[in-house]
């Protein structure tokens, strides 16, 4: 019904020809406006990622529009058809497109859901479909993530849609307050009683966390960042020499501290036939954590099993 309103209309060319070469035309042009325009945006260093990548995909589905009116009103041979004949075209070029594209519509409409849902921005850490990775590239099909082993995985818009999405990376909505910056970061372990040094965990240690804390804080309004990269994992201890390892492990996180810009830690999780720790990264530079946490993870695997 839509294409059949669009060709009552008179057409935009006065041949077919005509058309199709200011079709091709203006299609060529789109896409080097298209790519000149990501270009002049990824230089804008005043524009933070996630605006960049919105502009570029209002621009894109514009473009599409664009293409899609002039293939549909530009021909004047498909409007000089009688009515009843362009009803049965339309509704059979409909169905073949709906049938063609059904996937890609699909996806497309997911990609503009997500665009209005905001889930993610380009950067962040994320978990979906049982992969964890930075997020590399969002188009109106599909999304590319990187995972921590380096391996690039496309994931459509509508699969992204229709599962769980975790984001590992925190929205740093104050910059300003220091107490509503510890509010917005903080996990049940840092206001429980899950603490592996709690024996003696005094107000010099208390003191401590509170500075690092505040180092992170300063240096988020410093660089004037706004988000905050977590990487969670949990490994199993075994009771032999157990405190010896957390000592080791303590080692291993103040070691990592320059490399991170601040220090991991662990809590335990779970106290049975073998201990579980729960270790947590956090970082301001998504592609530092990608580069270093296998180091980390690796060094601790050192201390638990004495490698």
């Amino acid at each position: 019904m839509i294409l059949l309103s669009f060709n009552l209309m008179q057409s935009l060319f006065k041949t077919d020809l005509e058309a199709l070469v200011y079709i091709v035309l203006i299609s060529v042009g789109l896409y080097f406006l298209n790519r000149l325009i990501s270009l002049l945006i990824y230089r804008l260093k005043k524009l933070k990622i996630s605006q960049q990548n919105k502009i570029k995909f209002v621009i894109k589905i514009i473009s599409v529009i664009i293409v899609l009116f002039l293939l549909i009103q530009g021909f004047p041979s498909f409007s000089s058809l009688p009515s009843s004949l362009i009803a049965i075209i339309t509704s059979m070029s409909s169905t073949a497109i709906a049938f063609a594209t059904s996937e890609i519509f699909s996806n497309s409409v997911a990609g503009i859901l997500l665009w209005i849902i905001d889930p993610f921005d380009i950067g962040d850490v994320i978990k979906v479909k049982g992969e964890k990775g930075i997020v590399k590239s969002f188009s109106l099909t599909k999304t590319i993530i990187e995972t921590f082993d380096k391996v690039p995985i496309e994931i459509s818009n509508s699969d992204i849609l229709s599962s769980i999405v975790l984001n590992y990376s925190i929205k740093v909505s104050t910059k300003k307050n220091f107490r509503r910056f510890k509010r917005e970061i903080r996990v049940p372990q840092d206001i429980g009683n899950a603490r592996l040094d709690i024996d003696e965990y005094n107000e010099e240690i208390r003191k401590e966390e509170n500075e690092e804390l505040r180092n992170l804080f300063n240096q988020i309004r410093e660089k004037d960042v706004n988000d905050l990269h977590v990487y969670n994992f949990k490994m199993r201890i075994p009771f032999e020499k157990f405190r010896i390892k957390v000592d080791m492990m303590e080692n291993v996180c103040k070691r990592f501290k320059d490399i991170f810009g601040f220090k991991p830690r662990f809590h335990i999780m779970d106290f049975s036939n073998e201990i579980v720790v729960k270790f947590r990264v956090l970082t301001l530079d998504a592609e530092n954590l990608s580069n270093q946490i296998y180091k980390f993870i690796e060094k601790v695997y050192q201390v638990i099993h004495g490698s």
